[in-house]
């Protein structure tokens, strides 16, 4: 079988009513050139190269597995996030579009800091896009947490990868629980504690309704303890919130979150933030969409 013949089949196969692809000659072109370990610019100019016994098997097995409704970013083993490339697997969520919004909101705000006294934290990190990308673009440090050790090691990978494992200490744990015990023992020794601190959170937000009612890529595939937050999909902020406000003392004045939401969450967010800081003022930002998608506030 020839390129161009594998495409064509496999275009064929996923195409189907039903079938799991919005844009199959795409995710057929992205999975023949995983398959035969080339870039996909590489198969347009060698339609005619003949698929060896092994290509063409490995081929047909991503098939099978889109055709089951794996996303493809599983399937091949990386995404790509604010223009890298990100190792992901069962254990990490597949890093959305509409969370590049939130590191561009980061790195503006990063813009008014002088690097050498600011530090990022990012909760919840998965694979790390966020942290990475925050620490390749800024160079400024940060520490990432994360409740699952799985997606710790996706994580230090991908910060391998991109040549920002020195400037990211990850640290297993559940939610600001990591930090509190950076920070407690900082002031313990009376170390200097850094002037401006941004944290940013793309933590849990749907309903069990809404995960249940998800694509199949969605609800069959992604870790359903990095996407589902109790009844209304905000246990995980309330919980944040809550821990950041018993423990706001070990922070310095400066402090700002950022954090990714459902859009139909932006009034009920704004609540959970005012409970436990009565006086912030959150702010919605819109997504590339047009979505209100991601809420700053300076506590």
């Amino acid at each position: 079988m020839m390129i161009l013949e594998a495409l064509k089949w496999a275009n064929e196969q996923l195409k189907i009513d039903d079938g799991p692809a919005t844009s199959p000659m795409l995710d057929a072109e992205v999975l023949l050139a995983a398959a035969l370990g080339m870039p996909k610019t590489w198969l347009f100019s060698h339609f005619s190269y003949e698929l060896k016994g092994e290509e063409e098997e490995k081929f047909q097995a991503f098939i099978k597995r889109r055709l089951n409704h794996e996303p493809v970013a599983y399937i091949i083993g990386w995404h790509e996030f604010y223009g890298r490339k990100f190792r992901v697997n069962a254990h990490t969520l597949i890093p959305r579009p509409a969370t590049e919004t939130l590191i561009d909101e980061v790195i503006k705000l990063t813009k008014d800091h002088d690097p050498t006294k600011t530090l990022l934290i990012d909760i919840g990190t998965g694979s790390g896009a966020i942290a990475v990308t925050l620490a390749a673009t800024t160079k400024i440090p940060v520490i990432a947490t994360d409740i699952s050790q799985e997606s710790l090691e996706i994580a230090k990978n991908n910060a391998q990868d991109h040549q920002v494992d020195e400037l990211i200490d990850f640290r297993l744990g559940d939610t600001l629980k990591p930090i509190i015990k950076i920070f407690t023992q900082l002031q313990k020794n009376k170390h200097e504690i850094p002037e401006h601190i941004i944290l940013c959170a793309n933590l849990p937000y749907l309903t069990q309704y809404q995960w249940l009612s998800s694509q199949p890529e969605i609800a069959n595939f992604e870790p359903k303890g990095a996407l589902v937050a109790g009844q209304d999909g905000l246990d995980a902020y309330w919980q944040l919130f809550r821990e950041l406000h018993q423990h706001r003392n070990l922070f310095p004045p400066d402090l700002i979150t950022l954090i990714e939401i459902d859009p139909e969450q932006d009034k009920r967010i704004q609540s959970v933030i005012r409970h436990d800081f009565p006086n912030s003022q959150p702010e919605i930002i819109k997504d590339l969409e047009g979505y209100n998608r991601i809420v700053k506030s300076e506590l």
